[in-house]
């Protein structure tokens, strides 16, 4: 069993969203629920008492184990956050302006409480009233209000806060981690000393929760949430917020004219196999054309980041030039230096011929096309074949990689790292 349990041994049901704040504000205010036990972790539960008073609560502040999200559905918000850890690019992700994390009051409509540790499991201590966000329920409302940053002493991590001295607190929770939860098997606890750590302990408590109940009645008045029902999303959609609050969606259209390509090229190599000409040079037209739009896509991303307003027709630069102009200004402005793609470059060059014959396209003219000897083609279909288009997209990836690994505060686009598999079978150049 690696939970803390009741005293008669069973798992402790700890619920959800507001119940599961119940729970951890009685494990941290009360010290009656804690018992002390000779066997590992030395410490249990007084289910029953933990119940009762986890009923009467409506209003608490509590240090939780979870962390309060909003405005998107729960699944929408695991993937976009798993992805963004993995280093995004598989979804259009989240930005400040989808406010999915709680500042302030949460929208009642769209909230959920995400554990990125399972409540009770050992290795956590629930019995401290300390973190850097605190969560306020007041009835069916919930506040989460930031409270703190994380530093280091000794190694471990604790709280830091200018609203109350976690000090105290830490050293006692270290200790217990030290002397009882990593103790020797070898050697005997002295559970006398761990009672008298508890007591302590929730002494420490009683302020922190004092000064997380004082905090919010000072910041809490006037604050108002927008409630409204989770949008529907689909994957190349990102959630954001007009100056109003109401919420809006944008469309990652560089995530999904890259995803059109690499599907095109799927096809191509598959018509090319087959020696279907016809199809493979309908699907090599359609994966160059989405290479295209997916360069100039992230150029005006990148165009609206610098200037928080959207290219418009007037803006006639070409979207490479688009690309340097604006991820130069973006770099710049947090005290860096840029380098650019360049002409002459394997990239820049290949991408400045996707945008050439993708005009010649777009603005078709049946002009005559000299016939490629080595495969006795049009040099229109060479140049959209099945190696063109792997390469198309190959330096379209590398391009991006190129950019934002100079924007590390920013997620790609899309996926810019090698051998990862998120199209199913698909060859990803």
């Amino acid at each position: 069993m690696n939970l803390y349990t009741a005293i008669d041994g069973p798992p402790i049901s700890v619920g959800t969203d507001i119940d599961q704040l119940k729970v951890e504000h009685i494990l941290q205010r009360d010290r009656d629920v804690w018992a002390v036990k000779p066997e590992h972790p030395f410490l249990a539960i007084n289910a029953q008492l933990l119940q009762e008073r986890a009923a009467q609560l409506t209003r608490f502040p509590v240090f939780s184990s979870g962390r309060l999200f909003q405005n998107l559905k729960r699944d929408d918000i695991a993937n976009r956050i798993i992805a963004a850890l993995a280093g995004g690019g598989v979804n259009a992700g989240l930005e400040p302006g989808s406010r999915v994390i709680v500042a302030g009051k949460a929208n009642a409509n769209a909230r959920t409480l995400f554990n990125f540790n399972e409540p009770l499991i050992l290795g956590t201590t629930p019995w401290c009233a300390e973190g850097t966000h605190v969560i306020y329920v007041d009835g069916n409302d919930l506040f989460q209000h930031e409270f703190g940053d994380l530093v280091t002493v000794r190694t471990l991590s604790r709280p830091s806060s200018v609203h109350f001295d976690f000090t105290a607190l830490a050293d006692l929770r270290d200790r217990y981690n030290a002397e009882y939860l990593n103790h020797s098997k070898d050697v005997k606890p002295d559970l006398n000393a761990l009672s008298d750590l508890l007591d302590k302990t929730f002494a420490q408590n009683a302020l922190s929760l004092a000064a997380a109940e004082a905090f919010h009645s000072l910041v809490s008045p006037g604050m108002d949430s927008v409630d409204y029902h989770a949008p529907a999303l689909t994957k190349y959609d990102r959630l954001t917020h007009d100056t109003a609050g109401q919420p809006k969606i944008e469309v990652s259209f560089g995530l999904l004219h890259y995803e059109t390509g690499i599907t095109e090229f799927a096809a191509v190599k598959s018509h090319y196999a087959s020696g279907n000409l016809n199809d493979a040079f309908r699907h090599g037209v359609s994966c160059l054309v989405a290479v295209a739009a997916c360069v100039e896509a992230i150029a005006n991303r990148l165009v609206f980041l610098q200037t928080n307003a959207h290219p418009t027709y007037t803006d006639k630069r070409q979207p490479l030039k688009k690309l340097n102009d604006a991820a130069a200004a973006l770099v710049v402005a947090r005290g860096g230096t840029y380098v650019p793609l360049t002409a002459g470059g394997v990239i820049y060059d290949t991408l400045d011929s996707v945008r050439v014959i993708r005009n010649s396209f777009m603005h078709a003219k049946e002009l005559e096309t000299d016939i490629d000897m080595s495969t006795s083609t049009s040099m229109i279909l060479t140049s959209v074949d099945e190696g063109h288009c792997r390469n198309y997209l190959k330096q379209l990836r590398l391009a991006v990689d190129h950019v934002f690994s100079q924007l590390p505060h920013l997620v790609p686009p899309i996926v810019t790292r090698e051998n990862v598999t998120w199209m199913g079978s698909l060859e990803v150049p």
